[in-house]
Formats: C-alpha cells, structure tokens, sequence
C-alpha cells in the first residue's frame, strides 16, 4: 500500500517496537514502547486521549483510541492470536468519525512481523428515507415519532458510527425527549433461563434495534427482531440500519404470540 510520508514514520516505529520486543505479548506493552519511541523522535501525539460525545445534554459513547495524531492519523494497537475482525475496523472507524481525522491505522503485533492495515474514513452525506407507517403498527403516533426521532439523530450526525454508538444516541434521544424506554429488556426464556435481548423497548408498546456499517436491514435482522418481540409479548418492532452510505427502516410484526411473559426490570425516561 502506498503512503504518505507521516505514516510511512509511524509505521516504522512500529516496526522498530515489535523487533524489540518481539511477537506475543500483552498489547499495553507495545504501547507504551510505541510511545515511547515517539516521544524521543519529537513525534507529537495523544495517548490514550478519551472523549465524550454527548447528545442532548446526554452522554451517548466515550472513545478512547490508543494514540491521537492531531489532524493526521489515529492508531489502534492489537496483539491477535486471529486476523483483524470486523469490530476493530468499525471501532477505528468511529474514532476518526468523532474526532474528525481521515487516516486510521490498525496495528497487529501478535504475529511473527508486524501486520498493519490502512482505514480510510469518507464522510457521506445521505438523506434519511421516507418511511411509511403500516396500519398494524399502533398506536400510530408512536411509530410516527418514532421514525422522526431516528431521522433526526441520523440528520444531526451523518453517518459512520459504530451500533454502540447510535444505541447511546437513540437512546439519549429518547431521555432527552422524555420517551419511556428500557435498554437490554431481560426475559425469562420459557425454563431456560434469562436472556437480554439486543433492543429497546419503547413505552412497553414497541421494540426497537439498531445495526450499523453494513448494507442494511437484512432478513436475519428481521428475524431476530421477531423473536424478540414473541418474547417481549410485543405486537410489532422497528429494525433500523445506519449504514455506510444509506439509513434502512423497517417495520416489523411479531409471529404469532405463543409465549406473553412479562419484561424485567426498570424504565427510564
């Protein structure tokens, strides 16, 4: 891959830490070698440097990337036995989202040579889709709110975000608008035992999910809301997908209820 002369820099202090310290050890030890090195070249940096982002008066996620190139670069620090995951691309993603910085390098020294790869962060600007309210979903005022809230989070920051982060600002959303709400509903799962599911349930009437960075609501998405909703005893839900280019909505109907146990714990807002 090609590179530009700061990150060419900065990959060679990489390298120079992993030759001394070899593959295989704990990830904060690279770190603070990284580091190290960078400070004895005059290579000006944020280490460990953690931010809020706060939506309406509420704290929605908190990022902390190992090392902050200001305006240049930002760099994440693994020691994998596996190859990068899906998650460290995203949560590199959504630093260089917040902060804004376009390059973003991801660093592997758990492996006999160091594995580095380059994310490149594009910002996009997309419209929220119109969305129409099926008959089923009542009380319709509701989901028409509903469906304003999530176009306005997504109108006031883009796109690009990892799940985590726009549960927090869904969900600071909802407080900051005074809708009742309960994140990670626990259930009892016939005599399994107790599951929390991945949702949001609004005003005991709705469920809620939200995916991110991919290519939309898929059918396995839907799927999991259906079942959440069976044992929610919910009549219907929303799948919403912040994606890397476009925002899916989809309104979804509970299966037909066999079980109608009651949700634990507390709501807020």
């Amino acid at each position: 891959m090609s590179t530009d002369p700061f990150t060419h820099l900065v990959i060679g202090q990489a390298m120079e830490t992993h030759r001394s310290l070899g593959p295989g050890l704990a990830e904060e030890l690279y770190h603070r070698d990284l580091v190290a090195r960078l400070v004895a070249g005059g290579v000006g940096h944020e280490s460990k440097l953690r931010r809020e982002l706060v939506y309406r008066g509420q704290v929605a996620d908190a990022f902390e990337p190992d090392i902050v190139f200001p305006g240049q670069l930002i760099v994440e620090l693994k020691s994998l036995r596996t190859e990068f995951l899906p998650d460290h691309f995203t949560q590199l993603l959504a630093y260089q989202k917040f902060w804004p910085i376009g390059t973003g390098l991801l660093f592997d020294f758990g492996k006999a040579s160091l594995i580095f790869k380059r994310v490149v962060f594009t910002s996009v600007v997309a419209e929220f889709p119109v969305v129409l309210v099926p008959a089923w979903a009542e009380p319709s005022g509701l989901a028409t709110a509903l469906v304003e809230l999530l176009g306005q989070v997504q109108r006031d920051h883009g796109l690009g975000y990892r799940e985590t982060t726009w549960r927090g600002l869904v969900v600071a959303a909802l407080k900051a608008d005074g809708v009742g709400h309960l994140l990670a509903p626990a259930v009892a799962v016939g005599r399994l035992g107790v599951a929390n599911l991945r949702c949001i349930v609004i005003q005991s009437r709705c469920a809620l999910t939200i995916g991110a960075l991919g290519e939309g609501v898929s059918a396995t998405d839907r799927a999991y809301l259906q079942t959440y909703l069976r044992w929610l005893g919910l009549p219907w839900g929303i799948a919403v997908h912040f994606g890397r280019k476009a925002v899916d909505v989809r309104f979804v109907m509970a299966p037909t209820n066999r079980d109608c146990p009651q949700i634990q714990g507390t709501t807020d807002g």
